[in-house]
């Protein structure tokens, strides 16, 4: 049955729900709770180590839209008997897209004035996003594509909150008709019509299975993989669902009286708690969840006194009203306002700078209420659906158009050719004296140009040719010439890091006719021991890691095609601990020397890259674009850079076998006193540790000297 026919032929369910009024009941208090909500957000992210569950609030804003959402769709079921769908989300449009659009076009001129042109893409890409209201799915696949992973923020990466609630806003009316129809015909085939349930009883036992299931998934998700957990529309649903049954159960009544009020305190106390206590490191959204989320419900549930003693008189008070007020465009404003503010400062924010900024923001968020959001919400411009979704097509379309225009630019002018590449002052070359380059950084801007190079960090040359963090699987992919045809069979193994190295293995490859073969994978060295990863909230990875090192090693070892393995890793990223059933004095040193030892037992050779030098941590494009003509603000101290004690470089300086090879690197990123961020105008890095894949082909000939 067609949603017009549901509006026309009510189910019985239906039917009955006109004879029962409910009315709508006005509570301040909500705008308080909403205040808080949305200050937590805000200290949070202008302050996160003073606050660091402040990201709650985000929280507490979806259990209040399911309560007043829920309210408003039950009480037209009463009145009308069913949900006008057009007109229940062109009142969305009015409400939230007006100052939504504000912000994002201000945002995109803020990122095109003052960002750097290495984040313009990444910018657009999650502009656009916002604008469809899909932020929430982008940041998700990033947060399990390790090449996305660690992204410069966005302007718009709080818009993922908001990508959520929109989704929320046009499924959950559909959902809501779908169990008023069908669970009551379900009935009726069941028993006598007399017997069936109301429209209340329904909805209730619906959406409480649905927010229990949606539970149980968050539970789950975030168990397996807490990135993505965070960000995914069905982790949450039940937050929402939370609010709609507080809703449902005491239709528009609340809880007075002294018990009401101890239940309305300890509501706070479980929001405050969760935001003073909560770490990056807590499993989220998870059942932890569960204690914001329970806070605001009790604070829904209760109307408490009227005086000091109770929550309402303090949520209702008329700073907190105020807040409350302006908490959408407060919640909007504030996170791109502090993302471009230390472009345009040229420094870190300081304690007043954010103390001014966040006077700011307050101030653009009322203008932004009293000049945008209410006049379009109450006057007649949107005032019909047709104008209501003509308007957010329009916002929608410019916002693509300008963000595919800001794409654009970033890349203008450069092809990622570079004409410098047969100098002897490129690249790596530039650090020889006795090509007597001056600067070594080279003469003019780097070339590709930063935006170029950064691009490797969102569109992989390799994609789908390194394994996931979790997951066990040996992915591979073959480079070079057919193994048929080959003077050898060479394989690359290790992390990141191996891969990024592999630009100057197919260099190699072409010179020397081998046929390549990849096993990498994200955050794994290839090593006896167990690595350990710090922002890891659990052993899961740790152990698939472990676990994908024993079947590679016992494959390669097989493989008698396969004579030279080629290895790298980011190790100076994790540290180390002997295994189950593996004791190592030293796991750092011995975990890589015990694989290298049993590869060349098998009669493999081993060549093991040092550690790449360490950067200061930003993203070098960036810090490039951000320093254009002066790259030296960007280098990295030797001592800084190569630190003591690196696991790879010092099991490879240790072990002395024939058939291994270690390939030093010192020498081709920094001098007596300064590790380099470009050379010869390239760009050696590709965001903060990984080399780029143009000075990973320019230091081909630097690693063939080594193998001869």
């Amino acid at each position: 049955m067609s949603l017009t026919n549901l509006v026309n032929d009510p189910a019985p369910g239906l039917r009955e729900a006109k004879h029962r009024p409910v009315q709508a009941l006005f509570r301040p208090e909500i705008q308080g709770l909403r205040a808080i909500a949305v200050a937590a957000v805000v200290l949070y992210h202008f302050w996160p180590k003073q606050l660091s569950g402040g990201y709650v609030g985000v929280d507490i804003f979806f259990v209040i839209s399911g309560y007043l959402i829920t309210s408003h769709m039950y009480r037209e079921i009463v009145r009308t008997s069913s949900i006008d769908l057009l007109k229940f989300w062109a009142r969305r449009v009015r409400r939230l897209l007006p100052a939504s659009f504000l912000v994002l076009f201000a945002s995109l001129v803020g990122v095109f004035l003052w960002v750097p042109s290495t984040v313009w893409e990444v910018s657009a890409r999650q502009l656009a996003a916002s604008a469809f209201y899909v932020q929430n799915w982008v940041l998700a696949n990033d947060s399990v594509d390790y090449s996305a992973q660690h992204n410069d923020a966005t302007v718009a990466q709080h818009y993922w909150s908001l990508s959520v609630e929109e989704q929320f806003y046009v499924v959950w009316p559909l959902l809501v008709l779908g169990l008023l129809y069908f669970l009551p015909k379900l009935a009726g085939s069941k028993g006598p019509a007399s017997a069936a349930p109301s429209p209340r009883s329904i909805l209730i036992g619906g959406l409480a299975v649905i927010g229990a299931a949606s539970l149980a998934y968050s539970m789950a998700v975030t168990a397996l993989a807490p990135s993505m957990a965070y960000f995914v529309t069905p982790a949450r649903v039940w937050e929402f669902a939370a609010g709609a049954l507080v809703a449902l159960v005491f239709l528009e009544r609340t809880l007075d009286g002294r018990v009401a009020t101890v239940l309305g305190w300890a509501g706070i106390g479980l929001i405050a708690g969760s935001a003073f206590m909560f770490t990056a490191e807590t499993p989220f959204p998870g059942w932890t969840a569960v204690i914001p989320v329970g806070g605001t419900v009790l604070i829904l549930m209760v109307s408490g006194t009227g005086t000091p003693a109770g929550t309402r008189w303090w949520l209702s008070s008329r700073g907190m009203t105020f807040v409350g007020g302006i908490s959408y465009s407060l919640y909007l404003w504030h996170w791109p306002v502090l993302i471009v503010a230390p472009y345009v400062m040229g420094r870190p924010l300081g304690l007043l700078d954010k103390c001014l900024l966040l006077a700011l923001v307050v101030l653009l968020s009322w203008l932004t209420k009293i000049t945008v959001e209410d006049p379009l919400r109450t006057g007649g411009f949107l005032s019909t659906p047709r104008r209501a979704y003509s308007f957010a097509a329009s916002g929608m379309a410019m916002t693509l158009v300008l963000s595919v225009a800001l794409t654009s630019f970033a890349f203008a002018g450069s092809d990622g050719e570079s004409a410098q590449v047969n100098s002897p002052c490129y690249g790596p070359g530039a650090l020889n004296p006795a090509n007597n380059c001056d600067p070594v950084t080279g003469a003019g801007v780097p070339d590709p140009a930063p935006a170029v190079v950064a691009r490797q960090n969102t569109e992989p040359l390799y994609k789908g040719c390194q394994g996931d963090f979790s997951g066990t699987d040996l992915v591979s992919c073959d480079f070079g010439v057919e193994e048929s045809q080959a003077t050898a069979t060479v394989a690359l193994v290790g992390d990141s890091h191996a891969t990024a190295w592999l630009p100057a293995i197919e260099v190699l490859a072409e010179r020397h006719k081998w046929h390549v073969k990849t096993y990498t994978k994200g955050s794994c060295p290839l090593t006896a021991a167990l690595r350990v990863l710090p922002s890891e909230a659990t052993d899961r990875n740790q152990a698939d890691c472990w676990s994908w090192g024993k079947k590679l090693q016992e494959k390669l070892a097989a493989d008698k095609k396969v004579k030279t393995i080629f290895t790298a890793a980011y190790s100076t990223a994790y540290t180390y601990k002997s295994a189950p059933g593996v004791e190592l004095r030293d796991p750092a040193v011995e975990g890589f020397t015990a694989v290298w030892k049993g590869l060349l037992a098998s009669g493999k050779r081993v060549v093991a890259f040092d550690d790449v030098p360490r950067t200061n941590g930003q993203y070098v494009p960036t810090c490039l674009a951000t320093n254009s003509g002066d790259p030296l603000a960007c280098a990295t101290t030797v001592d800084k850079a190569i630190p003591k004690g690196t696991a790879i470089t010092h099991a490879a300086a240790d072990l002395k076998a024939p058939g291994f090879t270690r390939i030093p690197l010192r020498n081709e990123f920094c001098d007596a006193k300064l590790c380099y961020p470009q050379l010869g105008a390239v760009i050696v890095y590709r965001d903060y540790s990984h080399i780029s894949a143009e000075y990973s082909r320019a230091l081909a000939p630097f690693v063939d000297r080594q193998l001869s």
